[in-house]
């Protein structure tokens, strides 16, 4: 059996892959050599390919845990879909995401075959509660609610983008056109970082931004 592993509770998707790991694996070398896991933001097709057709080495069964599987690339997605077509009974494979949208043949028979474990949940606060927040000067809850956007695996691209949208028109009627100034340099500073992915996390880049400008609008 394979599964997917949907929404934001992080507890009970560790029970659950705990719970796997357990009947899986009767000792720490056996899940070290046939338990792996993957990003599927960055997965490429070859290495998805290998970790699919593996054999175990002591175990029984291989373990491929896929976290961000929301973010698989359409090539990734119809390898799955393919492979889960025919014989599996070497490994069990657990799809992790946030969500996991309709949008395709291939997710719509992926879903199928395998065994859904949570929900999607409804949004919560967005990139525009975040940016309130920063002009009410409150750092710490801004900063939460980035952090949520991050879990729910929002590109940083996408929310700088809402963050330079709602600076130019909610906060600059607000402030004095210096500030407002110094405000678009800090969101072009985030936005050449972005692509210049100068961070280990590329989310960095904007939480920076983030904090300037809440203190650039405390000053």
């Amino acid at each position: 059996m394979h599964y997917l592993l949907l929404g934001n509770d992080t507890s009970l998707k560790d029970t659950q892959l705990n719970k796997i790991k357990q009947e899986l694996f009767s000792n720490a070398d056996s899940e070290h050599l046939d338990s792996e896991t993957l990003d599927g933001h960055k997965l490429s097709p070859e290495r998805l390919k290998i970790a699919l057709l593996s054999l175990p080495a002591l175990a029984e069964k291989r373990f491929v845990h896929i976290r961000q599987a929301g973010k698989l690339s359409k090539e990734n997605l119809a390898l799955l879909e393919d492979f889960l077509k025919g014989d599996t009974s070497h490994v069990v494979v657990v799809l992790d995401a946030v969500s996991w949208e309709m949008k395709s043949e291939a997710r719509k028979n992926i879903l199928h075959a395998v065994h859904t474990i949570g929900r999607e949940e409804a949004a919560g606060a967005n990139v525009f509660d975040l940016m309130d927040l920063v002009g009410r000067g409150d750092t710490a809850r801004a900063l939460k609610i980035l952090k949520e956007l991050f879990d729910r695996e929002e590109e940083p691209e996408r929310i700088l983008g809402g963050m330079i949208w709602a600076w130019s028109n909610k906060v600059k009627p607000r402030v004095q056109a210096p500030r407002y100034k110094k405000g678009l340099l800090i969101l072009q500073e985030a936005d050449h970082q972005l692509k210049r992915v100068r961070f280990p996390e590329r989310g960095y880049a904007v939480e920076i931004a983030l904090v300037k400008l809440s203190y650039l609008l405390k000053a």
